[in-house]
């Protein structure tokens, strides 16, 4: 018999949980959940089809499995497990990953069904059952009947049916998940862990691992904290992983500092972590009460230092090549101070442009001739003619040119400048929404709205704002003159169906025709970040959207409109009507010349984040929270003043008082 287990959340809510776009922390959520289950080896084996891509995925471990009555325990609660109770592992007391009963929900992102096949051992022997679901219904789970077995307890588990899962195939999601284990594997080298055919081996691709022990702040209680910086060989997600007291990875936040020419972790182990949960952890640079996010920025400040430690480790390694080449232009100990600036300043200019030197050593030991003596003579021309002598590869000069050609390079900076500041407003945005006091005290009209009046590309690159804070006359005046048509300009107010004038946070317009003369506007209704959107917001919404699609005037007007109605939550009535199994999510009315969306902030973030990852991974460039300010405060000082003199929006400066990223230095 088939046992229908229900979470106790809603469908929707689950769809939020499952992230369907992050199969790699799919991956690693199962994997920990073996871990959790005493497994001592566990695979994930990847079927690719006959093209090479991946299309199925299998995890298998020799840990207890699940018996019958643990997965209605386990699969029935959302945001609680018993491993919140447990302090270690039923039968090898290993320290415990998992605590917020979330990590079933992710296995949907790696296919449409998935399916746990587990054997453990009942009270006559072993037992083996099957657990089953989809993603139409990833609030269900059917629980076979428990059979007899002979099969050694652990469980397999397999998802089938999705299309975009060859990113597990790349090297870089071999080495993000070597780095995710690497502190486990450490703490316990009897497990093994089988990804694709081999083992992950944090040792062999670890170029440098450095302990720091923390200094404690006031009210930092339990032990002290510990920050280990892991560097690695291959190219990995750089994160800051925070780690309870017995070093188990709890949350991975970004690391908050800029380090170019470094792939590295840090995983910062505080026993202050350990009563918090997942989501409590995920703001805890936030936190209102100031400990958590002391001991975070004491992690980051740790870091900053590390790498500028590392960067002159680097050039020292390099200048002592240089001098065993007998190319080094400077011989014994400076004579004196000035001496000593000049072979500073020779050094930093020829180790950041190593890679563009000669390949034959006498050309190269000229190129230096000529370097130490524009820097002794000619300081202020140093870039300009480093940057004749430092000439680029073949390959990039071929590049350059054809760039070059067909666009000046004033507007490839503008270009590399306007895609960093992006990144900088989304991480800016994040800490407005999201950070709770900020939450608390930012308004929509006065300073949220205000804001996005000039970063109206978070709603699509193809809108164009038209009107911002103004009534519905205003809007349909504007849509008038949008289709040349200043004759259907109203001349009396046009009104809801309670007879009051609405207004409308931002209308945005196509920019580009669709069709034949037909245009496409968007509006946008804002709620302050600490609002809970309800039904009420909703109605108020589709009262503008039929005043103004219905008005006599423009009836027949070739336009279509889509009002978005934005917030960080909704209610569970409003929710249900946004989650629809005949719409697309969000669509919470469809009609033939308008739809209505409920969007939340987390979901426009992300389309954001998406829109702009390959930017910033060409770029080499990861937003920080000082970065993330300053550019707040330099674009939109009107409108966040309150904010900073409040204190809600924190310094853009480092703490020496520079601010930071200078010189390309980490940040």
């Amino acid at each position: 018999m088939i046992v229908k287990v229900r979470l106790e959340t809603s469908r929707e809510h689950v769809a939020e949980l499952a992230r369907l776009r992050d199969p790699v922390g799919a991956i690693e959520e199962l994997i920990w959940n073996a871990l959790d289950a005493d497994a001592s080896r566990v695979a994930v084996e990847l079927e690719r089809n006959d093209l090479g891509g991946v299309e199925r995925v299998r995890v298998e471990d020799d840990g207890s499995g699940m018996s019958a009555e643990q997965c209605a325990e386990y699969f029935r609660p959302i945001g609680a497990s018993w491993k919140k109770s447990a302090r270690e592992s039923p039968v090898k007391k290993r320290a415990l990953h998992g605590k917020n009963g979330r990590g079933r929900v992710r296995a949907f992102a790696l296919g449409v069904e998935v399916r746990w096949t587990s054997v453990s051992e009942g009270t006559t022997g072993h037992e083996r059952l099957v657990v089953e679901s989809d993603r139409h219904s990833m609030d269900e789970f059917d629980i076979g009947e428990p059979e007899p077995t002979c099969a050694d307890t652990g469980t397999l588990f397999e998802a089938f049916g999705s299309a975009q899962l060859d990113v597990l195939a790349e090297e870089r999601t071999r080495s993000s998940l070597t780095a995710a284990f690497a502190t486990y594997l450490e703490k316990y080298p009897d497990v093994h862990i089988d990804y694709d055919g081999r083992d992950l081996d944090p040792s062999s691709e670890q170029l440098l691992v450095r302990n720091y022990p923390l200094p404690g702040g006031d009210g930092w209680d339990g032990e002290p904290a510990h920050l280990k910086v892991i560097e690695w060989r291959k190219p990995v997600t750089r994160a800051l992983f925070l780690c309870d007291g017995e070093g188990m990875s709890r949350v991975q936040l970004k690391p908050g500092i800029q380090a170019p020419g470094f792939e590295f972790t840090a995983h910062l182990q505080w026993s202050g972590f350990d009563e918090l949960d997942a989501d409590e952890l995920a703001f805890a640079e936030w936190a209102p009460d100031g400990v958590p996010a002391e001991v975070v920025a004491a992690a980051r400040e740790h870091l900053r230092g590390h790498f500028r430690s590392r960067v002159d480790q680097r050039r020292r390694e390099q200048v002592g090549e240089w001098r065993k080449e007998g190319i080094y232009p400077y011989a014994g100990e400076p004579a004196d101070e000035r001496e000593r600036a000049e072979r500073e300043t020779f050094d930093a200019v020829a180790t950041t442009v190593v890679r563009h030197l000669p390949r034959y050593t006498r050309a190269r030991r000229t190129t230096f001739a000529l370097l130490r003596s524009v820097i002794a003579h000619e300081p202020g021309d140093v870039l300009r003619i480093a940057e004749e002598l430092f000439t680029l590869s073949r390959q990039e000069q071929e590049e350059l040119a054809r760039l070059l050609d067909r666009t000046p390079l004033t507007a490839l900076v503008r270009a590399s400048a306007a895609a960093t500041n992006r990144l900088d407003f989304l991480a800016a945005l994040e800490h407005l929404v999201f950070e709770s006091e900020s939450r608390k005290r930012v308004k929509e009209h006065g300073e949220l709205h205000r804001i996005l009046e000039k970063e109206c590309w978070v709603f699509g690159e193809e809108y164009g704002l038209h009107v911002s804070d103004r009534s519905l006359d205003e809007v349909l005046r504007q849509h008038c003159r949008l289709l040349g048509r200043e004759d259907l300009v109203p001349t009396e107010s046009v009104l809801m169906d309670d007879g009051r004038r609405g207004r409308v946070d931002l209308m945005l317009s196509q920019a580009a025709r669709r069709g034949k003369g037909e245009r496409h506007h968007l509006v946008v209704e804002l709620k302050r970040p600490s609002t809970v959107l309800t039904m009420t917001d909703f109605g108020q919404l589709n009262s503008y959207a039929q005043a103004v699609v219905t008005a006599d005037r423009f009836r027949d007007a070739p336009v279509t409109w889509d009002f978005w109605l934005v917030g960080n939550s909704m209610d569970g009535g409003l929710r249900q009507l946004a989650h629809q199994h005949d719409r697309m999510p969000g669509c919470a009315l469809l009609q033939p010349r308008f739809r209505i969306w409920v969007r939340t902030w987390g979901e426009i973030i992300e389309d954001c984040q998406e829109r702009l990852r390959f930017y910033g991974e060409q770029l080499e460039y990861q937003s920080s929270t000082e970065h993330a300010m300053d550019y707040l405060v330099r674009e939109h000082a009107d409108a966040v003043g309150e904010l900073v003199s409040g204190g809600v929006i924190p310094s853009a400066r480092s703490a020496n008082g520079r601010p930071a990223g200078l010189h390309g230095l980490p940040a």
